[in-house]
């Protein structure tokens, strides 16, 4: 569910080839091929840090993608059609990659290294060997984020960063080549804005290199070059607004005979290679587009009638700053009013990161709410977005499931407690209780009378199914107990445990100044307040880490009626406890 939102142009690729309707996008460090026809994934697992950039050979057949980390990095080469990686580039550049490019016939691939000492190298992936075919250093103080091949011309590739555009030629003996024309202000009536993606016009000497100010840099040769240039070294030519002023061109691309542009501003424009305007598509509604991926051609008739001077524009995927993939039917150009000429969603990525997620207990759904207060209801089997809702001016922080499945809590990070129905998202409850503390953890007891919640302040709040009436005259289902400062350092662990002989429900934490605590539950009210039952320090020098319990019978060798809970801590160790003496039983590595 959702994918790399962030991440610049350059992860989505389109799979489609006969009998089957697929395209490849990322999420974090996984890869997706994402047949929306049948609306099956496939999982592409291997990489260990963040995918960056892919690309696929022409017919589909080949994938490959390149990730960028501290360590373990690696360029993969899948097939698309099993999703078998068929050969890994370890450490093909220290830190890893931030754009690549494959040719035509899959037979090389060109990866740019992180910076700031980055590299160019050109890999034959089909031979057995370790070290690229060729790679040179790039010498310039601009960081170059692009890398393209002349489609029709593998020798030559074209890189740019914000700054420059540098040009590279191979050559056989001397290897790798480069010219990187410079650009001077009184070239141009209007200033040059920073460089966002480059590539070559087919079966020509021209490249263009796109900008953050809607415009192209034309480059070609000329027939008086610089000083020390030579005679087929390219300069720019021509500077040429494509989009309005203000959209940056984060995607430019050639495909058939289509230079294609697509921008901040959600549009997406079809040139010929002379910068004519063929078709364009303005409403979207999908937001700042960052990626763009071709399907198939768009088919010629059956009838076989089709004009000279008809543009048959693909079908095209794209994927925008706002978290939606969208396809995109080329025939929607000639429709008449803005809600037709929209894209199908395939794919919803979530605005904002995820603050908690938490699974139904007996249906095939979970909930997700963001950072931003956004709250999904998600179907996994059917992949179906259900429901969502919109926590005006809040901003959660963790989240929990009643164990009948009927109520959801949301903890907030001003210290509000949020209680939901999971049926329609509806609020419940909100607490009337506000601290100037962010809720980090809460939990509901395992017969659902109960809830607990810790917070950034060390303390542990708690509420009972009982009804009440609150100040304003509204009656409501929970009733504050009461917030008890229990610990002295973070709490790392909250946890109910039932306990079935005497039918007595406990509730404990652990906090980082390694003292587990006992709250009784029985004999705290509102009125009173919090009652602890007992406070045991379980660990000598260690620092606690997390608190679970383990179900009846879980431990070889332990009674079955006997509940045990588990604590880990900073020396990579597991400790087991008794939850009835709160004693340490036994130590595990």
């Amino acid at each position: 569910f959702g994918f790399n939102r962030e991440s610049d142009s350059g992860t989505l690729v389109d799979l489609t080839v006969d009998g089957r309707q697929a395209v490849f996008y990322s999420v974090g460090h996984t890869g997706v091929i994402f047949d929306y026809e049948l609306r099956r994934q496939k999982l592409l697992q291997g990489h260990t840090n963040t995918i960056t950039c892919a690309a696929a050979s022409d017919d589909k057949k080949w994938l490959v993608t390149g990730d960028a980390g501290e360590r373990d990095t690696m360029v993969v080469v899948w097939n698309s059609k099993s999703a078998v990686p068929v050969r890994t580039l370890f450490e093909a550049h220290p830190g890893g990659i931030i754009s690549l490019d494959i040719t035509p016939d899959a037979m090389y691939i060109a990866t740019v290294g992180v910076g700031p000492d980055q590299a160019l190298s050109i890999w034959e992936w089909t031979v057995q060997r370790d070290e690229p075919m060729y790679t040179a250093a790039i010498t310039s103080k601009d960081v170059q984020h692009c890398v393209r091949f002349k489609r029709d011309d593998h020798t030559e590739i074209i890189t740019n960063g914000t700054a420059r555009t540098i040009f590279w030629n191979i050559e056989d003996e001397a290897g790798l080549k480069f010219y990187s024309p410079a650009i001077s202000t009184k070239e141009f009536i209007t200033p040059v804005g920073h460089f966002t993606q480059s590539v070559f016009i087919p079966n020509s000497t021209q490249a263009v290199t796109a900008t953050e100010d809607g415009d192209v840099l034309l480059w070609d040769h000329v027939l008086l070059p610089a000083l020390h240039a030579r005679a087929t070294d390219r300069c720019g030519v021509k500077l040429l607004r494509l989009h309005g002023e203000g959209s940056s061109i984060s995607v430019i691309q050639v495909f058939d005979n289509f230079l294609v542009t697509a921008a901040t501003d959600g549009h997406v424009r079809f040139y010929d290679f002379k910068f004519r305007l063929l078709a364009w598509y303005e409403d979207l509604d999908v937001g700042p587009i960052m990626s763009l991926t071709f399907t198939s051609p768009r088919s010629v008739p059956k009838d076989g009638t089709m004009l000279d001077s008809e543009v048959r524009v693909p079908n095209f995927i794209v994927a925008s700053k706002s978290g939606k993939i969208a396809l995109v039917n080329a025939a929607v150009f000639e429709l008449f009013t803005k809600e037709e000429r929209r894209g199908e969603l395939l794919v919803q990525a979530f605005e904002s990161p995820i603050a908690a997620i938490t699974a139904h207990p007996s249906a095939s759904q979970f909930y997700v709410v963001t950072q931003s207060g956004v709250l999904r209801q998600v179907d996994y089997e059917s992949q179906a977005w259900l429901r969502t809702k919109t926590l005006d001016k809040r901003t959660p922080t963790c989240m929990c499931i009643n164990p009948n499945g009927q109520e959801l809590i949301i903890g907030c990070q001003d210290g509000a407690l949020l209680i939901l129905s999971t049926t329609d998202l509806d609020l419940i409850q909100k607490s009337p209780q506000v601290f100037d503390a962010a809720a980090t953890e809460v939990k509901f007891s395992p017969d659902g009378m109960y809830v607990a919640m810790a917070d950034a302040q060390n303390c542990v709040g708690i509420y009972r199914r009982e009804r009440n009436v609150l100040e304003s005259g509204k009656e409501v289902p929970w009733l504050y107990l009461g917030r008890y400062r229990s610990h002295h350092a973070a709490i790392v662990g909250l946890t109910f445990v039932s306990d079935d002989d005497s039918g007595v429900i406990r509730l404990v934490s652990l906090g980082h100044d390694r003292v587990l605590v006992e709250y009784d539950l029985a004999n705290s009210f509102a009125a009173t307040g919090i009652v602890v039952r007992s406070a045991v320090t379980i660990e000598q020098t260690a620092v606690p880490c997390g608190l679970l319990v383990l179900p009846p019978g879980t431990q070889p060798g332990e009674d079955p009626k006997r509940t045990l809970l588990v604590s880990s801590n900073d020396e990579f160790k597991f400790k087991l406890l008794d939850v009835l003496g709160l004693t340490g039983v036994h130590d595990e590595r």
